[in-house]
């Protein structure tokens, strides 16, 4: 893969669209998504639709009946709170449930300082806390993040990375690309898109969904998948013959990205990770952070190079020798 390009991307993405939660920054954003595809020689087609109260706008090429869609949302969020950062330091963002059960307890500690603070007399100081507690845990959810670079720049990269590598291959038009909205906020836009291809009976029996989410920073790439492994099986051994380290892990009823949504298909995701502070789990560090500025071409490159022999391998049928 072309790392010149795949860092081009990241810095005039950085630099022009590197916060997409309006609506107006999502529009421009989808119109450089759609720039990009045509020049490659991809049909696109945008589609607005409501769920759950929430507009999202969908942007993926022309396919009519696809073998394998590469999903992956552009959508970024607001900036996480501390505490919620450093739970998913200490337990990963793979253990979500112990992770949950630690903010509680947390926000119960912290509310039973404030409590005692007031019932003791010490007003002042519960004041002082309250604000204290108040910017680092609940102000920041109400802040854009102003970097993105690995969520979810670098998959929107990988999407557009893999368009770029098969374009000029007679399986091309067996491949769909879907750029999602809405991920950030419960995986909403890939709900929307599924009622729709529902209703059209877009899916075959054996359409391999793919989804690419923070691909570019961890040591860990995970394959992830929830109770149906049929599509890990078969990327599996591409993933590991350029990345080595690829662990497979089965996340059952916990979503971590919008492949949850088409789990009964066996879609997958595709994410690079850290191991957590307590060992076990898996963290994806700077995300929702104004810390999320890093991008690797290289780490992304080794990943689009190893779809891409899985995509020539499960077309080699129709694949000129």
């Amino acid at each position: 893969m072309n790392t010149a390009l795949l860092k081009k991307w990241n810095e005039d993405l950085a630099a022009q669209f590197s916060r997409r939660l309006t609506g107006k920054e999502k529009e421009r954003f989808l119109d450089k998504i759609e720039e990009e595809l045509q020049a490659r020689n991809y049909e696109s087609e945008r589609v607005k639709v409501k769920r759950w109260g929430f507009t999202n706008r969908l942007v993926s090429t022309k396919c009519e009946k696809p073998k394998v869609i590469f999903l992956a949302h552009y959508d970024t969020p607001t900036i996480m709170p501390w505490g919620i950062s450093s739970a998913f330091t200490l337990f990963g963002h793979t253990r979500q449930v112990l992770a949950s059960i630690f903010l509680i307890i947390l926000t119960l500690t912290l509310s039973a300082i404030y409590l005692w603070l007031e019932l003791n007399g010490f007003e002042y100081w519960a004041a002082i806390y309250l604000v204290i507690t108040s910017i680092l845990l609940v102000i920041p959810i109400f802040f854009p993040n102003p970097n993105n670079a690995e969520d979810n720049t670098s998959g929107v990269i990988g999407l557009l990375a893999l368009a770029e590598q098969i374009k000029d291959e007679s399986f091309k038009e067996k491949v769909q690309f879907v750029f999602l909205d809405n991920e950030e906020w419960g995986l909403i836009g890939s709900n929307a898109l599924k009622r729709i291809w529902q209703k059209d009976n877009h899916l075959r029996a054996n359409t391999a969904i793919i989804n690419l989410d923070c691909v570019s920073r961890g040591e860990v790439p995970l394959l992830v998948y929830h109770h149906n492994n049929r599509v890990a099986q078969e990327v599996l051994p591409f993933l590991q013959e350029h990345l080595p380290q690829t662990q497979m892990l089965d996340m059952k009823r916990v979503p971590l990205s919008d492949n949850y949504t088409f789990r009964e298909k066996g879609a997958i995701d595709i994410s690079y990770a850290d191991p957590s502070n307590i060992p076990g789990g898996f963290y994806i560090r700077k995300i929702h952070t104004p810390g999320d500025k890093d991008f690797s071409p290289k780490k992304t490159g080794q990943l689009i190079d190893a779809l891409t022999d899985f995509l020539k391998d499960k077309f080699r049928e129709i694949t000129p020798q």
